[in-house]
């Protein structure tokens, strides 16, 4: 089973906390506060899931997301949107995300999210 997350995040503490929480799940986990490197490490195609922060510099996580589901390759890796957005149930539907998280967030529905979408927990 790939247990690797992406986190795209360009908040560093929270990206930090993020990584954090995955890595005490047995998670394996990339941190890119950058899209276009997101992009490349996407190429590796080992990624189980895709933590994205929808406020980034430079292109929206909205439109990395749009992206994300438009390719053959990365179209079935689920991607969850974290924010602290008023619309982001919206948002998430709107460019095909499969879940979304609410910033601040739960640690616990944090964690539970994670393993739905990886296929439970992790192996550590």
């Amino acid at each position: 089973m790939r247990n690797k997350v992406l986190v795209i995040e360009d908040e560093p503490i929270i990206g930090e906390m993020m990584c954090i929480l995955l890595e005490m799940e047995g998670y394996k986990v990339v941190s890119l506060s950058d899209t276009a490197w997101a992009r490349r490490k996407l190429e590796a195609n080992d990624i189980a899931l895709v933590m994205l922060d929808l406020n980034l510099g430079g292109e929206n996580g909205q439109s990395m997301c749009s992206y994300i589901k438009q390719q053959p390759d990365f179209k079935d890796i689920p991607v969850i949107l974290v924010s602290g957005s008023t619309d982001l149930e919206k948002i998430a539907a709107d460019c095909g995300a499969d879940d979304y998280l609410a910033k601040p967030f739960d640690l616990k529905d944090f964690v539970s999210k994670v393993n739905k979408w990886t296929g439970a927990g992790a192996a550590a």
